[in-house]
């Protein structure tokens, strides 16, 4: 009796059992602009394809917007529609991983490529949190697996996908493309493959460059601008720097390439190649693959001001964990020994998922499994803000609980706070989830403020504080409340 399709029966049931623990987890992070805003934009003008407005336009393809607004018109709209809207795209994740491993690590080995990349916090708070990169994931691994079996529709459909979901995706299309260059023109390449890439396979990525050219000349051509203006909310982010910033921001990407237990993975990558240095001529092609990965969506890190989150280097760390398994799949040691290292990499990187940096160090949020109790935390923080009449817009803070309910949960409540104003602010509303509160600003909440109101779950915490009244007034306001 054939029972191949057993682990895969076991894999897609575990990965269904996450799904629906968070199946009313609210849109977070930037899943509200790219994900909720852009989908309510279009649901409310009846799916009619315009460019966006100027304050949620980040010059992106908005198609991940548009198909949850296609889903909630067809199944109403609610945060159980957008989460089983997405399914398809994780549970098709998860089997694509299965079929690279197994090609990459044969079957006895291959299976442990599902692990790795599930717990990695980059990939499950993106699967959690109604992240746009769900989709990216999709189809950077759909156009892997078209190119490793030389399937043509398939490279096409991935390609294309990933030319639509936005920036990184064109970006990461190009770098497959580079890789599969390498393959045809040079001869080195060329010869360490038992199947040569014949020179058609490259003409299979220009359907979706084609797309990608003519949704950025149709964006110039109605706004005038292409990828950020000036005038843009994070147009911040996109200033330049210089040198110094360079080294700053090459410090930054080495961090996050090796945060939340990834260190591990490139330990052992150390280890193995000094231990017999062959492997990195065996596993050529996904280092080829991992440079070219690396090289397209590194130089926007390293000369703006702020685009450094973790799931801007997803296709980095998708190769970096089949390479690790591969590595570990050709290994020299005993059969026990493999498993423990695989098994200690996966629980590093699980264990990354409740890494909480101190406060003062920011985090991306989105990029971890402990950014979930903060949904919880939120929803009480309101209820303490109705049961005490506290008018929503007399309290500042700052991204991401500058949305509304209904652009949050999708419940209807309309209303918002302000954005953060020390001089007009009655109450400012704080948490290790918000990184644009600094230090200093924590400095000056202790002085010039009362502490009302804290909770804290699992490491996340929120605070809300009032303006005292005048200097000499020292008293626990959250007395006067009671």
């Amino acid at each position: 009796m054939n029972r191949t399709w057993i682990p895969d029966l076991l894999f897609l049931s575990a990965v269904a059992a996450f799904l629906l623990a968070t199946l009313h987890d609210p849109f977070f992070w930037d899943a509200i602009q790219l994900g909720s805003k852009h989908a309510h934009f279009f649901y409310e003008n009846q799916l009619r394809w315009a460019v966006l407005p100027i304050g949620i336009d980040s010059g992106h393809a908005p198609l991940f917007g548009y198909y949850l607004a296609v889903a909630w018109s067809v199944f109403g709209k609610s945060l159980l529609v957008s989460h089983f809207a997405l399914w398809p795209f994780v549970l098709g994740a998860v089997w694509l991983l299965l079929r690279i491993g197994i090609r990459v690590a044969g079957t006895k080995w291959g299976y442990w490529l599902v692990p790795m990349v599930v717990l990695d916090p980059v990939v499950a708070g993106q699967w959690a949190g109604l992240g746009p990169d769900v989709v990216l994931i999709f189809f950077f691994l759909l156009s892997l697996y078209g190119i490793l079996n030389r399937l043509p529709l398939i490279i096409v459909l991935g390609i294309l996908g990933l030319c639509a979901v936005g920036m990184r995706g064109m970006m990461s299309a190009v770098a497959l493309g580079v890789w599969c260059a390498f393959y045809v023109v040079v001869p080195r390449f060329q010869a360490s493959t038992q199947r040569p890439f014949p020179w058609s396979m490259l003409l299979l990525f220009l359907p979706g460059f084609v797309f990608a050219g003519a949704f950025l000349a149709w964006h110039w051509a109605a706004t005038g601008w292409v990828g950020y203006h000036p005038d843009s909310p994070w147009a911040p982010t996109f200033q330049r720097v210089g040198p110094w910033g360079w080294v700053r921001n090459a410090a930054i990407i080495a961090w996050r390439w090796a945060d939340l237990g990834r260190w591990a993975e490139w330990i052992f990558l150390a280890v193995a190649l000094w231990l017999n240095p062959a492997h990195l001529r065996r596993d050529q092609r996904w280092v080829l693959l991992l440079c070219c990965t690396i090289c397209l969506l590194s130089p926007t890190t390293l000369l703006h001001q702020n685009v450094s989150a973790h799931r801007y280097f997803l296709p980095v760390f998708m190769v970096l964990h089949i390479w690790v398994l591969t590595c570990a799949s050709q290994l020299n040691v005993s059969r026990a020994t493999r498993i423990g290292l695989l098994s200690l990499l996966c629980v590093s990187l699980a264990f990354g998922n409740r890494w909480i940096y101190p406060r003062g160090v920011s985090m991306t949020w989105d990029s971890t499994l402990a950014h979930r109790p903060y949904h919880t935390l939120r929803n009480d923080m309101l209820a303490y803000l109705d049961q005490n009449g506290i008018p929503y817009q007399s309290v500042g803070t700052v991204f991401p609980a500058l949305g509304t309910g209904e652009q949050v949960s999708l419940n209807g409540d309309a209303r918002k706070f302000s954005a953060l104003d020390w001089e007009h602010n009655q109450y400012i509303l704080t948490s290790n989830v918000f990184n644009d509160i600094d230090l200093p600003d924590y400095d000056l909440l202790s002085k010039n403020w009362h502490l009302l109101h804290r909770i804290e779950r699992s490491g996340v915490w929120m605070e809300l504080y009032q303006l005292k009244k005048n200097d000499h007034d020292d008293l626990p306001l959250q007395d006067s409340l009671q």
